[in-house]
């Protein structure tokens, strides 16, 4: 593939009609779209919680969902308020939510199982008057409020009941008389969610999206979304804090079709719900997928039912992508390059014309990241120059788009920390990419998980794709290891799949016989029965590297 020696700012190959993003509220948005569905769908579920099987239909939602805001009115809770969950709930939650934003209010979750410390420093953020906890939860919640010496009403969200707490079916049964009815909703700078990053690089951030941020992300792909049909049902693995579940559950709620969500992710259970369910779509992480296309499970069941599988959250490997297409043949395999902070920002879209696998320009193979979706701009910048950079030339990715965040949230009251945005509005991804000669963006790796042997730059995702093509490993991760003479050594832990045995010498090897000098291996190779998630459920290469190093 040829290149270019002059800069690009890579554009949206994706049309667009940017007069019809309407500034309205989102709850204005979503209730309007579902109205004009409402007859079809009325008594299909909206959310299903697989693990416990609650749900809630189409047909309840608006009503629902006003008094449930009306209970909340009643209690205090005003326009600008927000309200904290920690719970592994996800029907009540997402009732909840409508609720809060009908008030003109944020909502903010967490991770279920972080340190009584660490809710209380996400609850001082947001100075919340309302938390929403579970029985699992709200001991460490007290802890994290008496830490703050604050007060807050807890709000019972789960099955089990709970002792000093705000029962949901309090509020889900209040009468409506409270809700202030149309509430001035400022939707290009009025907070909606506030969802936290993983902290793969540290501390969780609390990432604030306004109402505009996200009706302009929906009315991008209204096109694509609309009049594909009420069975296009779709399983997630994500938790309720995520903001992977937030978006999906509101372009579900617009389009009347179902959200499967997997609350508490069991590998031992995924399959099971994937055949009970039989969704039509399934979203992935690439941690999951790794395992899902390497089980022996998938020769066992017929998975026609499958018709779309999304791939998002880290870099796919070639030989995991392939593994899926097998296992799943009647399933198109699509990735999206996305994050917290810009929501989706390319998708791979399949054209004959735009291959779904290609090679960087120091010939590795990878998987396509798709085409920038509409509104986005994108540039590649030189990793040490700052220089712009054309096709074929790999460097940090910067990008800008009309749904991005609207900064990190510093305290409630404060402006947001926009400091990975240039004064010209583009920001900061930190990853390493390249676009190919036919506009398809292509995502290497984070820059702070690349490392240096010497002066060369050494990808760990390029070695792990290697690793991985042994038919006996599951899954690997590599890091690199301080060494004062050649900066790092790459080392990497390797995941057996259960009943195989492979020698660490074989896999050495391996690298040593398809990948240049300083790729190789010389901080050796370790196997492990496992390797820690983050709080997203990607790997979490910052445990690993304190563990193995």
């Amino acid at each position: 593939m040829g290149g270019t020696d002059d800069g690009e700012i890579f554009k949206s190959l994706m049309p667009c009609d940017p007069s019809k993003i309407p500034n309205v509220p989102v709850t204005d948005y979503l209730f309007g779209f579902l109205k004009k569905h409402l007859h079809a769908v009325a008594d299909n579920p909206w959310l299903v919680d697989v693990c416990t099987g609650k749900r809630v239909l189409f047909g309840e939602v608006e009503e629902l969902a006003r008094k449930v805001a009306s209970g909340l009115a009643r209690r205090g809770f005003a326009k600008g308020d927000i309200l904290y969950f920690v719970s592994y709930d996800i029907v009540n939650i997402g009732i909840l939510q409508l609720a809060v934003w009908l008030l003109g209010g944020a909502t903010r979750g967490s991770f279920q199982i972080e340190q009584p410390e660490e809710f209380r420093r996400q609850i001082d953020q947001v100075q919340c008057k309302f938390v929403a906890v579970d029985s699992e939860t709200v001991q460490s919640i007290k802890k994290a409020i008496a830490l703050a010496d604050y007060e807050c009403t807890l709000i019972n969200v789960g099955d089990s009941q709970v002792q000093d707490t705000l029962e949901f079916s309090d509020l889900a049964n209040d009468d409506g008389t409270a809700f202030p009815g149309a509430t001035d909703i400022d939707p290009e700078n009025d907070v909606l969610f506030i969802c936290n990053t993983s902290g793969s690089t540290g501390t969780p951030k609390g990432v604030m999206h306004t109402h505009k941020n996200i009706v302009s992300m929906m009315a991008s792909f209204e096109g694509k979304f609309a009049g594909n049909g009420y069975d296009e049902s779709m399983l997630l693995t994500s938790g309720n804090f995520a903001i992977s579940i937030f978006l999906v559950s509101c372009v579900y709620l617009a389009i009347g079709n179902t959200v499967y969500c997997i609350g508490r992710y069991k590998k031992e259970e995924y399959l099971d719900h994937v055949l009970k369910y039989k969704p039509k779509k399934m979203s992935l992480y690439p941690y999951i997928s790794s395992w899902l296309a390497r089980s022996a499970e998938l020769q066992k069941h017929d998975f026609s039912f499958l018709k779309e599988i999304s791939l998002g959250g880290s870099v796919m490997d070639p030989t995991t992508m392939r593994l899926l297409q097998k296992g799943f043949p009647d399933a198109e395999i699509t990735t999206i390059y996305a994050s917290t902070e810009t929501v989706a920002v390319s998708i791979y879209v399949k054209r004959p014309e735009l291959p779904q696998f290609g090679y960087s320009p120091d010939g590795e193979e990878m998987v396509s990241s798709g085409i920038l979706c509409p509104r986005i701009q994108a540039k590649i910048l030189d990793l040490e120059t700052g220089k712009l950079l054309g096709r074929n030339k790999l460097g940090k990715l910067h990008i800008k788009g009309m749904h991005f965040m609207k900064g990190y949230l510093v305290e409630k009251g404060k402006e947001p920390n926009r400091s990975c945005f240039d004064e010209e509005g583009w920001f900061d991804t930190g990853d390493v990419a390249f676009f190919d000669s036919t506009g398809q963006l292509f995502v290497r790796e984070r820059v702070s998980f690349m490392f240096k042997y010497y002066m060369h730059f050494v990808n760990p995702t390029e070695i792990e794709a290697i690793l991985q093509e042994h038919p006996a490993v599951q899954m690997a991760c590599v890091i690199g290891v301080p060494n004062k003479e050649t900066t790092n050594l790459a080392k990497a832990i390797v995941v057996l799949k259960e009943g195989n045995t492979v020698s660490e010498e074989e896999l050495l090897k391996l690298v040593a016989d398809k990948l240049p000098f300083y790729k190789h291996l010389y901080g050796g190779l370790q196997f492990a029965d496992s390797l820690p998630e983050s709080k997203g459920r990607k790997l979490d290469r910052v445990a690993i590297l304190k563990m193995y190093s």
